[in-house]
């Protein structure tokens, strides 16, 4: 099944659970879902919600992003002088590598450690799982010397907590 055809599956099956949770009575207030995620980045809740009968009303209040989270639990700027970023998936990463052109890559929904995929060469990696938790974790260094690491402790992680949520950002070290 195509990579869409499938997202639109999982889409449909969290909406019926959405749904089934609410019971038979729409409740006669608000009802509020805390989602941990970004909204405009990579997060399908607003999508998801569209898809209830009827539409709901939605309202996001806004809060922090991993991407936010990330930078300064690393005490980093998110781009370089007068340099762009592109915020990617790990499917992206794998699929077409580190562009050419890119000097900052933010990676998230990446369970596959895509990094690991890369040519380490010149390549730093700052990452953060449970970004703004008790529970967060952070990695940071030369890829060649921390993508090792980092597979490591998300893996014991994610078999901990049953869940993990992480994001990465990568650079190209200035030649």
């Amino acid at each position: 099944m195509p990579y869409g055809a499938r997202v639109s599956a999982w889409h449909d099956e969290i909406a019926r659970r959405w749904i089934a949770a609410l019971g038979p009575e729409t409740p006669p207030g608000p009802v509020a879902l805390m989602v941990w995620g970004d909204p405009a980045l990579y997060d399908s809740t607003l999508r998801i919600a569209r898809r209830l009968t009827p539409c709901p009303r939605l309202r996001v209040v806004p809060g922090i992003t991993a991407v936010q989270a990330l930078t300064a639990a690393h005490a980093i700027p998110l781009n370089t002088v007068d340099g762009p970023i592109r915020v990617t998936t790990g499917r992206q990463l794998r699929s077409h590598g580190f562009p050419q052109d890119e000097e900052t890559l933010v990676v998230m929904l990446d369970g596959a450690c895509s990094f690991r995929d890369l040519d380490p060469a010149g390549l730093h990696i700052w990452w953060g799982a449970y970004l703004g938790s008790e529970a967060q974790l952070l990695r940071a260094g030369p890829l060649a010397d921390t993508a090792a690491d980092i597979t490591a402790t998300r893996a014991e992680a994610r078999a901990r907590h049953g869940w993990i949520m992480d994001t990465y950002l990568l650079r190209r070290s200035p030649a």
